[in-house]
């Protein structure tokens, strides 16, 4: 057996899709060696899951940290604190920073500033904007596989994707690799159904689910499609609502498309009569769905036919969420649920009869393998980092959110109860969490460069 210097044993820890006893053994923050079998005397010192869940870390691919931009550092501590505290050990966040990360040397700065903060690994994503197209292979150079185009309206300093944006971003990812991140809502359609929502003195939450139908979403995804096919480019839908969205994406891939998609937690466990119910605290864009799109999506999860499952955190302070009760059209928009999103999303996929394993797969392989983190990130396999999520399972354990890390504190999941829950988080062999109570240490996190050949090739497990 290799010589290590830690060892990890479980009555359940996932291989090759399943979950079996088995001892893994570390080695400079590496799996060194894995061993079928419960061995609590493997190595000198060990860290004993027991009977709970031994899972590779989990990955987000879709984060945004900057809240309220005073410090990149504070604002990445805060973040990857709150993903380290639900079972997060890869985070990829998007380019909304103040100012945006439109160029290479911000690119650059971001890296440096955001791992001065990081409790956890980290990549971040490069932009797609009019002003700097040519910055992408600057960016690319510097670890960003894809490059975000928003294309609605918005107030972030961060220029709308034309057609012709998008064409171009394309082409370059269909040359150098990589692949293009897409919001998409029709930029014309939202001006005319908030300019009518307007009009008729209506700003509430009802008015923000009238102003941005499904179909908003459904032709903004047909229209992606098509130029990607139209170019050959990679193409990844970003929070898919609908359950038409993810049909187009599944034909494109039949024509040969390289197109993936995700979904959020929240957008597979609450509903717009939540947004209605709860106001601020369940405001996002794209808006929640009425229950049978949610269902939609379920089916389409388990097909195999949806990629990855996100919480696309966005935070902001208590103040200015709540402000949206007065004009919801203007939002906020966004969910702030890095420490809740995998632990409620694995809870409703136990209840909903999956099996745990390729409910796992959602949150740890399957984005692993589409952001290009694998091998090191998503599988425990030797020579990949040894990050762990350790999961209690069956205990039943009200979401509450006090127990996030910071200084507002706010959820749309208050009350609800979970029978998943992390106990432990181990980053490349060093505990970041234990027992729910977060003891690693701001920079302990890392920049992981992603490769410029990472691709989309969804579809069907």
């Amino acid at each position: 057996m290799t010589a290590a210097d830690l060892a990890l044993i479980g009555r359940r820890v996932l291989l090759d899709d399943a979950l079996v006893p088995a001892t893994i053994l570390v080695r400079d923050g590496r799996i060194a060696a894995i061993k079928h079998g419960y061995d609590p005397a493997a190595a000198a010192r060990s860290i004993d899951a027991g009977d709970d869940v031994l899972s590779p870390g989990f990955i987000d691919l879709h984060v945004h940290f900057d809240n309220p931009a005073i410090d990149l550092a504070a604002d990445f501590r805060v973040g990857t604190a709150n993903a380290a505290l639900g079972g997060c050990t890869f985070v990829i966040e998007h380019p909304f920073s103040t100012p945006p990360t439109t160029t290479a040397e911000r690119y650059a700065a971001k890296r440096m500033r955001a791992a001065a903060g990081a409790h956890v690994d980290f990549g971040l994503w490069g932009a797609l904007t009019a002003p700097s197209l040519y910055e992408l292979s600057g960016q690319r150079a510097l670890g960003a596989a894809g490059f975000k185009a928003f294309l609605p309206d918005n107030a972030m300093d961060f220029p709308p994707a034309s057609d012709d944006d998008l064409r171009f971003g394309l082409a370059d990812t269909a040359r150098k690799g990589g692949f293009v991140l897409v919001h998409a809502e029709d930029r014309e359609r939202l001006r005319v159904t908030i300019g009518r929502e307007r009009a008729a003195g209506r700003t509430g939450h009802a008015a923000v689910l009238a102003a941005r139908p499904p179909e908003i979403e459904v032709e903004a995804v047909r229209r992606v499609l098509e130029l990607a096919e139209e170019t050959g480019g990679g193409v990844h839908l970003v929070h898919l609502s609908v359950p038409e969205s993810v049909d187009l994406v599944t034909a494109a891939r039949v024509r040969g498309v390289r197109a993936t998609c995700e979904a959020t937690t929240h957008h597979l466990l609450l509903d717009s009569n939540d947004l209605l119910r709860l106001g601020w605290r369940a405001l996002c864009a794209p808006p929640l769905r009425a229950r049978a799109e949610i269902e939609g999506l379920w089916q389409r999860l388990r097909d195999g036919a949806i990629d990855a499952v996100v919480s696309d955190h966005c935070p902001y302070s208590r103040a200015d969420k709540a402000a949206a009760d007065t004009n919801a059209l203007d939002g906020p928009f966004g969910i702030q649920s890095a420490r809740e999103f995998a632990p409620l999303f694995l809870d409703e996929a136990l209840r909903r009869g999956w099996n745990l394993p390729e409910a796992l797969a959602l949150v740890t392989s399957r984005p692993a393998d589409l952001c290009g983190a694998a091998p090191r990130k998503g599988r425990i396999a030797i020579d990949a980092d040894a990050d762990f999520t350790i999961l209690e399972t069956g205990v039943p354990h009200p979401t509450d959110a006090e127990e996030q890390f910071g200084p507002d504190r706010w959820s749309p999941y208050d009350g609800r109860e979970s029978r998943v829950r992390v106990r432990t988080t181990i980053l490349r062999g060093k505990p970041v969490v234990e027992d729910g109570r977060l003891v690693g240490a701001a920079g302990s996190g890392q920049f992981l460069a992603l490769p410029a050949a990472a691709k989309t090739e969804g579809g069907s497990r």
